[in-house]
């Protein structure tokens, strides 16, 4: 199925789709691999608000990529990404993964290994030594897909309420 997919960088026109898909990631999906216990030690007052906010920013910032993948001319999914720089780090300049979602009846079809590649290529382009992404650390699916596709899990973050 990967040779159907085509990946292209989103515009103005995808902002309607690309809001489903990020309401999808952080609300839908998130209530699927987040315990109800953790939510709040995730959630936010105005989620629709931040969604919204995040996603401009996203598309306005020349250092983002926004990514949207398309199989016979209707989205599957997308990702977003950053470039950093953190000049006293050895490896200083990293593409930062935000978001990457594949939408539930394409995933395990290559979909989200397509994307991945797809900015890893913009950011290897833009100078980037190296990639950033993270996902939460219920969602077995996604750390799975991390590690078939070369990631090292590196840091571990804890939280709890007091």
């Amino acid at each position: 199925m990967v040779s159907t997919i085509r990946v292209r960088e989103a515009d103005e026109s995808d902002r309607d789709v690309l809001m489903r898909f990020h309401r999808a990631l952080y609300q839908g999906h998130r209530d699927e691999v987040v315990s109800k216990e953790d939510l709040p030690l995730i959630d936010y007052q105005d989620y629709e608000r931040i969604l919204r906010d995040d996603l401009h920013a996203l598309m306005r910032d020349r250092d983002s990529h926004v990514l949207v993948a398309e199989s016979q001319g209707v989205a599957v999914g997308y990702i977003t990404g950053r470039v950093t720089v953190e000049s006293k780090r050895v490896l200083s300049r990293r593409g930062v993964v935000e978001d990457w979602y594949v939408a539930p009846e394409s995933r395990g079809s290559g979909v989200g290994a397509l994307l991945l590649r797809e900015i890893e290529e913009r950011f290897a382009a833009v100078g980037c030594e190296m990639i950033e992404s993270a996902t939460w650390s219920g969602n077995e699916g996604a750390r799975r897909a991390h590690d078939a596709l070369g990631f090292r899990e590196i840091r571990v973050m804890y939280r709890k309420r007091i």
